[in-house]
C-alpha cells in the first residue's frame, strides 16, 4: 500500500477511534469518520457502502459492549464503545461487521483491520481460567458472555470473508486499552485497596495504552499480505503494583500450568501475554510501559 490513503474509520469518536484517527492523519492518511455519536450507523449497510466507496481500508472500531462491574468513570476510561443489551451487543457487533464486510467487498478495499478484543478467549472478566499461562495466539477460545461471542464471531467472518475475496483482514486483540486518565484512576483504586488489582477478577495484568493500540493499527495497515489473522496485542510489562508476574499467577491461579521461560526471570514483570506473532507480522512494538524499562543489573 501507499504512503497515503484514504481508511474509513468505523467508530472514530471512540476512545481508540480518536487515537487512530489522530496518527493516521499525522501520517497523511484522509481518515473518512463513520460514528454513531454523528448520525452514523453500522446497521446502515447502504450509508456504509456509500463512506466506503474511494477508500483503500477500513477500521472497523465501531461496537456495542455492556459492563456492570466498575461505574461509569471507570467504564468510560477504560473502553471507548457503548453499552447495550445482549441483543444491542449481538446485533450491532456481529450484523454490523457483516455490513462492514459487505461495504469492504463492494468498495474493493485492499485490506480491512478489525478492532477484536481478548474477551473473544473467554477467559477475561472472570468467565473462566486459562489453560496455560503465559497465554498465546494459539491458545483455546470459551466465550461466553454476547461480547464475547460477538467478537469471536466477527474474527471467523473475517476468516471466511478473506477466503472468498482474497482481501486481507487483520483482528486484533488488545486487553483493557489505557490512557493517562486510566492510569491515574487504576492507581488510585488499588491505592485505596490492593485486592482491586485482583478482585473482582484478575485481568493477568494487561493492558495496552491506546497510543499502542494506534500504532498497531497504523502497522496492521501497512504491514505485508498477511492473508486473515487474529492478533494478541499488550504492553510489554504487567500492571501490577508489587508483585512480579510469576508470583501472581501462583497466588491467583496456582492450578494453571506455567509454560514461562528464562524470559520471566531477566524482566520479573514481562506481561502474560505473548505478543511475538503481532510483532512479526506488523512489525510493530508497544512503546508505553507501567513501569520504566529494566536495565542492566
Amino acid at each position: 500500500m501507499g504512503v497515503s490513503m484514504r481508511v474509513l474509520v468505523t467508530g472514530n469518536e471512540g476512545l481508540i477511534g480518536r487515537f487512530v484517527t489522530s496518527l493516521l492523519q499525522e501520517q497523511g492518511d484522509e481518515v473518512v469518520g463513520f460514528d454513531r455519536v454523528n448520525g452514523y450507523d453500522i446497521l446502515d449497510r447502504h450509508a456504509l457502502r456509500s463512506a466506503a466507496e474511494g477508500c483503500e481500508a477500513i477500521v472497523h472500531l465501531a461496537a456495542v459492549d455492556t459492563v456492570d462491574v466498575m461505574p461509569d468513570e471507570a467504564f468510560d476510561a477504560l473502553t471507548s464503545a457503548s453499552r447495550g443489551t445482549p441483543e444491542d451487543i449481538m446485533i450491532t457487533n456481529a450484523l454490523g461487521t457483516q455490513h462492514v464486510l459487505s461495504a469492504a467487498a463492494y468498495s474493493g478495499v485492499r485490506r480491512l483491520v478489525f478492532m477484536s478484543s481478548v474477551d473473544a478467549l473467554g477467559i477475561f472478566l472472570g468467565e473462566r481460567t486459562p489453560d496455560y499461562l503465559p497465554i498465546d495466539d494459539d491458545h483455546p477460545t470459551y466465550p461466553r458472555s454476547p461480547y464475547a461471542l460477538a467478537k469471536r464471531l466477527a474474527e471467523e467472518m473475517c476468516r471466511s470473508f478473506t477466503e472468498d475475496t482474497g482481501i486481507p483482514t487483520i483482528c486484533l486483540r488488545p486487553p483493557g486499552v489505557f490512557t493517562e486518565d486510566t492510569y491515574a484512576w487504576i492507581k488510585g483504586a488499588r491505592a485505596a485497596k490492593l485486592e482491586f488489582e485482583w478482585s473482582p477478577f484478575w485481568e493477568y495484568g494487561a493492558f495496552l495504552d491506546a497510543r499502542d493500540v494506534a500504532s498497531a493499527v497504523s502497522c496492521a495497515l501497512r504491514c505485508s499480505d498477511p492473508g486473515h489473522v487474529v492478533l494478541l496485542l499488550c504492553a510489554d510489562d504487567i500492571s501490577s503494583a508489587q508483585r512480579t508476574s510469576r508470583e501472581l499467577a501462583r497466588m491467583i491461579l496456582p492450578d494453571v500450568p506455567w509454560r514461562g521461560g528464562l524470559e520471566y526471570e531477566q524482566d520479573p514483570f514481562r506481561a502474560l501475554l505473548n505478543t511475538q506473532r503481532a510483532r512479526r507480522i506488523l512489525n510493530w512494538a508497544p512503546q508505553y510501559r507501567w513501569r520504566p524499562t529494566p536495565g542492566p543489573e
